[in-house]
């Protein structure tokens, strides 16, 4: 998914030039294209989290749509301040794409474990937050979020999941996914986690037992309609 998120991002900046990439630290070869093919409006900064959010702010008010890139506990809990107020108080366009949400980079120590990321996000105001199930989901909210008007953090799963995402399927921001309807018991999930609520309503079904299971891909605002 990640691979999707960026290319997405390189797609919607050919067509709008006020798209601009921002990364801290995420080493070569991370969208070649983009930064060659739109240089101006390609920044790759070092180790300073809580200086892109303050810089994405600062370009978001000047007319241009952020998208920030890095692993998603640098831009959630080191940076919470600076999220919430620069951003989310001034509700700001900005897109934040979390690498790695959950347990994802659980080899790299507890420094990397985003496990928080989600309720420190939702406490903020303004803030949208997204949390695909696979790629195609992925390519879809994306391209949604370009002209959206609040901040939103994008989460990331580990990559390489399988897609199980229908591509006629009516997928827009705040609006849950109801993959099976619920006889006897339902499912809520979200992003990758999606995919595990679909294989134990196949094993709970074998148990005379139909679980249904609603995807909530935009985590907040929460769809209550379902």
């Amino acid at each position: 998914m990640r691979k999707t998120s960026l290319d997405c991002v390189y797609e919607l900046a050919k067509k709008d030039k006020r798209v601009l990439f921002i990364g801290s630290d995420l080493g070569p070869g991370v969208l070649d294209n983009f930064k060659k093919e739109m240089p101006e409006r390609f920044f790759m900064e070092g180790v300073a989290e809580q200086f892109i959010i303050g810089m994405s702010a600062g370009l978001a008010k000047e007319g241009f749509i952020p998208y920030v890139n890095t692993i998603a506990t640098f831009l959630t809990r080191r940076c919470y301040e600076q999220v919430a107020i620069d951003l989310c108080l001034h509700d700001l366009p900005v897109r934040l794409i979390g690498n790695g949400g959950g347990l994802v980079y659980a080899p790299l120590g507890p420094t990397h474990l985003a496990f928080e990321d989600l309720a420190l996000m939702r406490s903020l105001p303004n803030m949208t937050i997204l949390s695909p199930c696979d790629a195609q989901e992925m390519r879809i909210l994306m391209h949604q979020t370009l002209n959206y008007l609040h901040p939103i953090y994008i989460r990331l799963g580990r990559g390489g999941e399988k897609i199980i995402t229908n591509s006629s399927s009516n997928i827009k921001i705040g609006q849950g996914v109801l993959f099976k309807k619920p006889k006897h018991v339902l499912i809520i999930s979200s992003g990758t986690m999606t995919q595990k609520s679909l294989e134990v309503s196949e094993i709970l079904f074998k148990e005379n037992i139909q679980a249904g299971v609603l995807h909530l891909h935009t985590v907040k605002p929460i769809d209550t309609s379902k």
